[in-house]
């Protein structure tokens, strides 16, 4: 839970959410999207991508977005209770049969992952009384969870059976669609393409299921890939996609000089005494830390923005603080001020992105580890 209680003047960290950001980002989704009729199901697992869902699924709600797509039952048991009038929850993510009763009465759309499931549902489906809506997934070359492509034509024959399963759509995942022109997301396209032939001369009303194989990459990218539905994630929240795109990020993170100090050279900063000042040195010290997100591989890597002026992280990052560099700083500074982690001040701008090119790893991991000590503020 997102501690968010106390009134503003007393929190020393916080993230903005940017929503006229994550507004410009999915009509620039929906203006990539071809044909242009095509549904976009809004990806709001792991709290928005750490952006706080309580904000993001109501204000794409406001957008005329009504399909979600979530990971696990807990984050569609939360979401359903922030938009009871949502259209379609579907929990892309595979669930342990315990979970399957609440998750049907519940009403969730489900993800068909193995026919081993199949007749589960349809004996918790008739014992509740509901129907269950599922969604049948297809391992096109990702390697998880899904049927394979051989298994098609049992699934068809044994959803053909079931009275109390409706197969809502056919999906599968693309594993590589951050890379332009990729040979292996054409071979995963041609191998939906051939479920889906199979799958409309087998089935009564094929034009009433969804079909949907394009995540946020593959929107820019791969416009044969849309079908009539598509799942952005992380390109909602301003990452991906590929270059000219316009995305916006949505989030900023931010925090305050909790204290200033000046040392001679040759003072040791931090845990093991990693950085050393080589000069005399004003030194700030943040309210922020690896509790909060802030990774401790960007000790001694990364810069911050204080007063538009990029300056270095130094010394190793602490659970909950960390110290700048500020004496290539231009201009005064006082406790108190406000310095900024990810986003932008005046010409200057990080981003989740610099953080993981820094460390070696994506931006997922970057916004998702944002820590729930940051309460999650409207940008203003």
């Amino acid at each position: 839970m997102i501690v968010t209680s106390l009134p503003r003047k007393y929190y020393s960290k916080w993230t903005e959410i940017d929503l006229s950001a994550l507004e410009h980002n999915l009509k620039r989704l929906q203006n990539a999207c071809q044909p242009a009729s095509a549904q976009i199901m809004a990806v709001v697992k792991a709290n928005a991508y750490g952006h706080n869902v309580s904000q993001i699924a109501p204000a794409l709600f406001q957008q005329g977005i009504t399909h979600y797509g979530v990971a696990t039952l807990g984050e569609a048991l939360h979401l359903k209770q922030l938009l009871p009038q949502a259209e379609h929850i579907l929990i892309l993510g595979a669930l342990s049969v315990s979970q399957y009763r609440l998750a049907l009465e519940e009403g969730f759309a489900l993800m068909l992952h193995t026919l081993a499931h199949l007749p589960i549902l349809e004996d918790l489906a008739r014992a509740i009384g509901r129907p269950a809506e599922a969604h049948l997934k297809v391992d096109t070359g990702m390697g998880r969870v899904g049927i394979l492509p051989t298994e098609m034509g049992a699934a068809l024959d044994q959803l053909a059976l079931t009275e109390w399963v409706n197969l809502r759509g056919i999906c599968s995942h693309l594993a590589t669609s951050d890379r332009p022109a990729c040979p292996h997301i054409h071979r995963q396209i041609q191998i939906f393409n051939e479920v889906l032939s199979y799958a409309r001369s087998h089935l009564r009303e094929p034009e009433a299921l969804i079909y949907h194989l394009a995540n946020s990459d593959a929107v820019f990218q791969y416009p044969e890939a849309h079908y009539n539905l598509v799942r952005p994630g992380i390109s909602l929240y301003g990452y991906g996609g590929a270059q000219g795109t316009g995305l916006k990020p949505v989030l900023a993170l931010k925090a305050q000089i909790t204290q200033l100090k000046d040392v001679p050279a040759g003072t040791a900063l931090g845990y093991g005494r990693s950085f050393i000042t080589a000069r005399p040195s004003r030194i700030g010290v943040i309210a922020l830390g690896y509790a909060d997100g802030l990774n401790r591989l960007l000790s001694n890597q990364q810069e911050i923005l204080v007063k538009g002026q990029r300056l270095p992280l130094v010394g190793r990052i602490s659970m909950d603080q960390c110290t700048v560099d500020l004496t290539d700083l231009q201009q005064t500074i006082e406790v108190g001020e406000t310095v900024t982690f990810i986003g932008q001040e005046g010409d200057e701008t990080i981003t989740a992105q610099d953080w993981a090119d820094k460390i070696g790893t994506i931006p997922y991991e970057v916004l998702t580890g944002l820590g729930t000590r940051l309460p999650r503020w409207a940008a203003e």
